[in-house]
Parts: C-alpha cells; sequence; structure tokens
C-alpha cells in the first residue's frame, strides 16, 4: 500500500529490533511501494532505546544495495553533482566572509552577481540535472527506489539553506506544491540561509518549471481579466480550484480601477492556511487600494477535490450543487498535476457542468522538464503526473456541447485544457 504524502497516521509507531522507541501522531512526507518518509506531530523520540549498532546496520545494508542496484555511472553523476554544490558553497561562503557587499546595495550587488554565476555554473548545474533524468530512464521500479534515497542522502543537505528546496523536502503542510511555495516561487526579493541559500533560491527560481509556475499565474490572470470585461449582466463569477494564494487574483485587484459589472470570486482549498492568507491578501487590497469602493466578493471553501466528486452531507450537497452554479470562468493551475486521469476527468466533467453557456475551462498541467522533473522527484520528494496536449484533450472527451483547446502559457511548459461551453441556439 502506498500512503500519499500529507496522510494522517494518528497512531503510529517507530520500532527498533522489535520495541517502540516512539509513538504517536505522524504525517507522511514521501510514500512508495517500499519506502515511507514522515514527520512526528506529536510526542517526543526516546534516544535511550535507539541502538546506535542496529541503525548503522540498517544503513550500511541500505548503501551495500544501493551500490548493488545502482549503475556506477549514474551514482557517479549524481557526485558530480554534489560537487558543482559544494563548489558554489565554498565560493558563496567566501564571498560572504570578504565582506565585499555594501549593505545599502546588497540588492542590486547579489542580483548581478547571481545573474554572472548563474550564467557558468548555473547552465552547468541545470545541465548536470537533465543528464541525469535521462539516465534515471533506464533505471527499474526498484532501482528508482533506491536511487530517490540516494540522490536525496547525496543533495538534499546541500540545497537546505534554500527555502524552496527546504520546503519541497519537509512538505510542512504535508505536500511540496502548498500556498507558501508558490508565492516563493514568484518572490521578489529572495531569502535563505546566507549569501549561498539566497543564490540557491536563484537558481531554483529560474529552473524551467519554477518559470513555468510564473507563466501559468500571468495566463490565469488574462483569463481572469477577461472574464471581468466581457459584456453581460449580473455578476462574473469565478472559481478557483487549489487557489492557493490566488495571486493571479492579487494582481487582477491590483491593476482594477473600475469594474463594469460586480465580481464574485470562489476560492476552494483544503489547505485553511492558503484559505487565510488569500483571503487576507485579497481584503488588504480591496480595502487599501480600492477604500471597499469596488463590487468584490470573496468566498473560500474548505473543500477537497474527494468532496467535490462524492458530496457526503448536506452542505457538501448544496454547495456543490448551488453555490457553485453559473461559473463564468473555472481555473486550475496546479491542481491537475497530482490527479490521476479517471480523477481528473470526473472533476473535468463536473466543473464543466457547473459553467453557464459561454463560460471557461481552464486547467493546467505542467510538462515533464528534465532540468527540473529529475530533482523534484529524487531529490526533492516532489513527483508528478506530467501530461501531453494528446492526454490532457482526452480528458474533455464527452463534453458537450463544448469546443476544447490547448493553450500554454508563456514558457509553452505548462499546458492548460481550455473548454468553452457553447451556447445552444
Amino acid at each position: 500500500m502506498v500512503l500519499a504524502p500529507g496522510s494522517a497516521l494518528e497512531s503510529f509507531e517507530l520500532l527498533a529490533d522489535g520495541s517502540a522507541i516512539w509513538s504517536g501522531e505522524a504525517t507522511v512526507v514521501r510514500g512508495s511501494d517500499e519506502r515511507i518518509g514522515g514527520r512526528f506531530t506529536s510526542g517526543l523520540l526516546d534516544l535511550h532505546h535507539f541502538r546506535l549498532g542496529a541503525t548503522l546496520d540498517s544503513r550500511l545494508a541500505l548503501l551495500r544495495d544501493q551500490r548493488e542496484s545502482l549503475p556506477a555511472p549514474w551514482r557517479a553523476a549524481v557526485a558530480d553533482l554534489r560537487q558543482l554544490l559544494e563548489d558554489a558553497k565554498f565560493e558563496m561562503e567566501e564571498l560572504e566572509q570578504a565582506e565585499m557587499h555594501d549593505p545599502l546595495r546588497v540588492g542590486d550587488e547579489e542580483t548581478e552577481l547571481f545573474t554572472r554565476i548563474r550564467a557558468r555554473w548555473g547552465s552547468e548545474f541545470y545541465a548536470a540535472a537533465s543528464e541525469l533524468h535521462a539516465m534515471s530512464k533506464s533505471l527499474d521500479d526498484r532501482s528508482a527506489v533506491l536511487g530517490r534515497s540516494y540522490a536525496a542522502s547525496m543533495l538534499a543537505p546541500l540545497v537546505f539553506p534554500c527555502p524552496m528546496h527546504r520546503r519541497a523536502y519537509e512538505k510542512p503542510l504535508g505536500y511540496a506544491g502548498d500556498y507558501r511555495m508558490m508565492e516563493l516561487c514568484a518572490a521578489h526579493e529572495l531569502a535563505g540561509e546566507g549569501l549561498y541559500g539566497r543564490f540557491l533560491h536563484s537558481i531554483a527560481q529560474n529552473y524551467t518549471l519554477v518559470q513555468a509556475v510564473r507563466g501559468r499565474t500571468a495566463l490565469m490572470h488574462r483569463a481572469a481579466q477577461e472574464a471581468v470585461d466581457a459584456e453581460g449582466e449580473g455578476p462574473v463569477r469565478i472559481l478557483a480550484l487549489a487557489a492557493g494564494p490566488a495571486l493571479e487574483l492579487r494582481r487582477m485587484l491590483e491593476e482594477a480601477t473600475t469594474l463594469r459589472r460586480p465580481v464574485e470570486l470562489i476560492l476552494i482549498d483544503q489547505d485553511r492556511q492558503a484559505h487565510e492568507s488569500a483571503h487576507r491578501q485579497l481584503s488588504r487590497i480591496l480595502l487599501e487600494r480600492h477604500h471597499g469602493t469596488l463590487p468584490v466578493t470573496i468566498q473560500c471553501l474548505h473543500f477537497s477535490v474527494r468532496q467535490l466528486l462524492k458530496p457526503q452531507t448536506p452542505d457538501d450537497v448544496r454547495i456543490a450543487q448551488e453555490t457553485l452554479a453559473n461559473i463564468d470562468l473555472a481555473y486550475s493551475a496546479g491542481l491537475y498535476d497530482y490527479l490521476p486521469e479517471p480523477v481528473a476527468a470526473s472533476l473535468t466533467r463536473l466543473v464543466f457542468g457547473r459553467l453557464r453557456g459561454g463560460g471557461r475551462l481552464l486547467m493546467g498541467n505542467l510538462i515533464e522538464t528534465p532540468d527540473s522533473t529529475w530533482i523534484m522527484d529524487y531529490v526533492l520528494g516532489w513527483p508528478l503526473v506530467y501530461r501531453d496536449e494528446k492526454t490532457l484533450l482526452r480528458l474533455a472527451d464527452g463534453l458537450s456541447p463544448a469546443r476544447a483547446t490547448i493553450t500554454r502559457d508563456t514558457t509553452e511548459h505548462c499546458l492548460f485544457l481550455d473548454v468553452a461551453k457553447l451556447t445552444c441556439p
């Protein structure tokens, strides 16, 4: 049985030599058929019962298994990538210790420095990750599991000073692509532990798929703006699925001057912290920038995909059938990156049915990309479901009356299933 990241374990025991050394609540962080990683959420680990010999024996057995199962060239490529990181860390720490930066100009100086180093070091780093992506295609399932363990142990500690890498690996909210991660992808100011951590943040922001995250946000912003500007009567109803921080709606409201029609924003997410952040920021823009004059309402629904597809309570049924009705634009950026095809197809049919005539469905899905995909999967434990145009269009089979096309963001690494609900003559 595979436990999905974010799964809660209410009663969990950690055993060593048949004896419990810890018990309490835990959350799954990484899961596979053979290995699981978790985060303890309650209780204390009693180190007195931890037998060092047993731990070392287990670790040595794992290392032997990795050496026997993982090709030597593959392990060497991981070691080369580790050396690249260690070289960058050494250089950044040397620069930091030299105190070469004027504190009043550190932002501009760092931007110039990071841009210059990315041109030579970054190209080597991204190329090495891409090569490992290609090499990993030949690993069988068991070797791939061992490879993920090996790559994470070799590389994760060296990328932890970057807040994006560390958050993706540790998954404090139970999954990697949480609202704070999306904010870090778009952040103008770099964060991290020291100069090296901020440099890695700049490296992470320039992964192809992170650039696509920003590109898809811009595309959704344009779609929302088009819906708001469309002629018609009554309120414009916009539904954001797995809304996260709603960066595209923040931008739309920041740029708005007047609205020809009232706007109803409906944000669905299973993460309460994402809702709190999005609602706080959207409300702040409406109050501080527009002084409450824009006719905009915000409704945040704490709802999961399962609740949408199979509502269990009367409230769930009412929300699914009444609140989510006559939608002008329904969109999602990264939700389909996590959904298997049957679930994604069912959700597409359900949301399409909630559109009014002339409404639009816009569902994003990232494309597998070597310089990003290998780091995310093998080092950070962040696997995604990637689709091409054909498989994404297949999710719209049977929708009627509809016109389904594929729209790409400006990076062309995020595909959107773009479905218009036609009005019947």
